[in-house]
């Protein structure tokens, strides 16, 4: 099995956390692979249990969810989701490095434009 997509959203929820550091902001574990969890007493081989993380102010409803494919999925990839805005974007894993639609780069820039522009329409909405 290609780590290629989890070593990528481990990158990603690397970016997460540092943007909920920088703009104090609580970055969640929500949800782990359903994989791990019925099948804890063999070797996992992802470098990650992490299926779904989120992006909130303290005591609020996340503004901001990203989750990673399960690795039984065909066509994996990473879903970040703005709930409130009803924003919706998929990554893939594409020459090293993870691609959203229309062949736009996602790197840690791009990430945080996307959290900035959630961010703002969440706390517009509120």
């Amino acid at each position: 099995m290609s780590h290629a997509i989890y070593d990528s959203w481990v990158e990603l929820m690397s970016w997460m956390e540092e943007y909920a550091a920088e703009h104090d902001l609580v970055f969640d574990r929500e949800a782990d692979f359903p994989e791990f969890i019925y099948r804890m007493h063999k070797p996992w081989e992802l470098p990650t249990r992490v299926m779904t993380v989120s992006l909130s102010r303290a005591n609020d409803e996340p503004f901001f969810v990203a989750s990673v494919s399960q690795p039984s999925d065909e066509r994996k990839h990473i879903g970040l989701r703005s709930p409130g805005a009803h924003l919706h974007w998929h990554a893939h894993e594409h020459g090293g490095g993870l691609e959203l639609s229309g062949g736009v780069k996602l790197d840690k820039a791009k990430l945080f434009a996307l959290l900035d522009q959630a961010r703002r329409d969440w706390m517009t909405a509120v």
